[in-house]
């Protein structure tokens, strides 16, 4: 079967190294580097999948298309990946950290 991460890698996903979000508007920004394992969701055109660590896999799709789903159901057969995970969400400034060094 394998680990769950070696297989998202394989769909395409790419490991980020956390979230951030300012929870209920407020100024201070909180970072969440792991998640609840084994879980997915989707917003805002993202998909987010906890691996077997808690470590967010993210996507971008447009849609969610047959294909998205397909590969969901079988990640929740093969993994038992449930859906729940968080994603950010763009009213509470929330975003995948994407910056690791300054650019050179």
């Amino acid at each position: 079967m394998g680990k769950l991460s070696h297989r998202l890698l394989d769909l395409g996903l790419f490991c980020a190294l956390g979230t951030s979000e300012h929870p209920g508007h407020s100024e201070e920004e909180q970072h969440v580097k792991h998640g609840t394992p084994n879980t997915f969701d989707c917003n805002n055109g993202v998909v987010v999948i906890y691996d077997e660590e808690g470590r967010p896999w993210i996507k971008s799709v447009r849609d969610v298309t047959d294909e998205v789903r397909r590969a969901l159901w079988t990640l929740n057969y093969t993994f038992n990946v449930q859906h729940g995970a968080y994603v950010p969400h763009s009213n509470d400034g929330g975003h995948f950290v994407r910056t690791v060094l300054p650019t050179l």
